[in-house]
């Protein structure tokens, strides 16, 4: 194994390693308590192994988001792409972590500071995620070599503590996890939304590889595939250390999987534990915001060249700092509604595209109607959750009650999808 492909599976890490998925393990391990292991089973299917089929499927292809969406229509594959890196990016993503960054691991030191602190924090941030995401033919020796392991040595510390010294054995599960771990899990895993950060970071990815001089398509495949692992494994065990440690918190009142963290670093590290959990939020949104943002300027780089690479990161730089600045509750009011419309269907995309991998032939109805009709239930579930008498017909679907009122549809459309593509003759369906 090369160093490119280590350095490149360090950096994978380091973008799917944000503050999300720093904060959901502890709070699940707590929560599973005995069923841990059973819980995280699932967390991995959906929170380690898709978004890596993801990122795979879409270097296979090489066509990036777009070419996703183009399977079922060049006009909706553009829009889908816009619609994901505004998302992912300058609408939600970027501003999430740079505001999550704050919260954490600045306010929590300064906690008297008022929202001046919150602007001065997001413009130096912001100035150093643009330095370093200038020069994206250096960018994954930036966060391979140098972010990368100085996030994995913190995390490692305080894991490491936790897990040497823990305070009680696994407690008896409560809540969802008593009957239900693995698809509780597996739901925890799904929630992180690590797919969508997937279809855009895999460009990210098959760049650095192009950087490093690797050209040939089954050479780059074979890279990421590897690169995956590495990432893959490291999520796997960073995962398992904070669920444990999770798992092994004395009974307080955790709201969350902050307060279980800042718990943790404070009992093993004492005064120091406050510097250390900032350290570790910090490097992780920081990696993520550098990768986000190098994703967005390459993609609208080659939907309009006209503007430069650069000026293209400067301005997600400068819409990050100025969405920072709203604060965390109203990012997320704005950007929930967005997220529930693209995230089944990207899901819906990367799968039909595996499909395709294995199953030859034309494909034009299993792309179609199976998007077209998972469209249509995220719109269903928007006008939900926010108009009440809608809401007790919506929960009527199977599955609604966990977000999923879209599955069943999207099984039996698939299927219809790929009898039509083999009944329909071929001319009529270039006509």
């Amino acid at each position: 194994m090369n160093k490119t492909v280590v350095v490149s599976g360090l950096m994978l890490f380091s973008l799917f390693f944000g503050a999300g998925n720093l904060i959901f393990p502890p709070m699940l391990g707590y929560t599973a308590g005995q069923h841990l292991w059973i819980a995280m089973l699932g967390f991995v299917v959906t929170g380690i192994l898709l978004p890596l089929l993801t990122v795979i499927i879409t270097a296979y292809y090489d066509e990036g988001v777009e070419g996703a969406g183009n399977k079922v229509h060049p006009v909706f594959g553009l829009i889908f792409a816009i619609v994901i890196y505004l998302s992912i990016g300058a609408l939600y993503g970027i501003p999430r972590a740079a505001n999550v960054a704050y919260e954490i691991g600045v306010k929590s030191i300064f906690p008297a500071a008022g929202y001046w602190l919150l602007i001065v924090f997001s413009l130096l941030f912001f100035i150093l995620v643009y330095i370093i995401a200038l020069n994206p033919s250096k960018m994954a020796a930036t966060l391979g070599k140098v972010l990368t392991p100085v996030l994995l040595f913190v995390i490692a510390l305080l894991s490491l503590f936790a897990i040497m010294h823990p305070e009680r054995a696994l407690q008896p599960a409560h809540g969802k996890y008593i009957h239900a771990p693995f698809v509780s899990g597996l739901l925890e895993g799904y929630f992180t939304m690590d797919l969508v950060a997937a279809l855009a970071f895999s460009v990210v990815v098959v760049n650095s590889f192009k950087y490093a001089g690797i050209t040939d398509k089954k050479q780059i495949v074979i890279s990421i595939f590897k690169a995956g692992i590495i990432s893959s494994s490291l999520l796997l065990l960073i995962y398992l250390s904070l669920a444990y440690m999770g798992g092994t918190s004395s009974a307080h009142a955790f709201k969350d999987g902050t307060d279980i963290l800042t718990y943790q670093s404070l009992r093993n590290f004492g005064s120091l534990g406050n510097l250390l959990f900032a350290a570790i939020v910090l490097l992780a949104c920081l990696t993520t915001c550098i990768g986000l943002v190098n994703a967005c300027a390459e993609f609208f780089h080659k939907i309009y060249g006209k503007i430069s690479y650069q000026r293209w990161a400067l301005i997600f730089s400068v819409m990050g700092f100025c969405f920072t600045t709203l604060g965390l509750e109203t990012i997320l009011s704005l950007a929930v509604p967005l997220l529930i419309f693209i995230y089944p269907v990207s899901i819906v995309l990367v799968l039909l595209s595996c499909v395709q991998v294995i199953i030859k032939g034309r494909s034009k109805y299993l792309f179609i109607l199976p998007a077209a009709v998972t469209l249509l239930f995220s719109v269903l579930q928007i006008i939900a959750e926010q108009v009440g008498w809608f809401h007790g017909f919506y929960n009527m679907l199977p599955l609604s009650s966990l977000g999923l009122a879209w599955l069943v549809p999207f099984m039996i459309f698939s299927f219809i999808g790929f009898i039509m593509d083999r009944v329909i003759p071929a001319s009529r369906v270039a006509a």
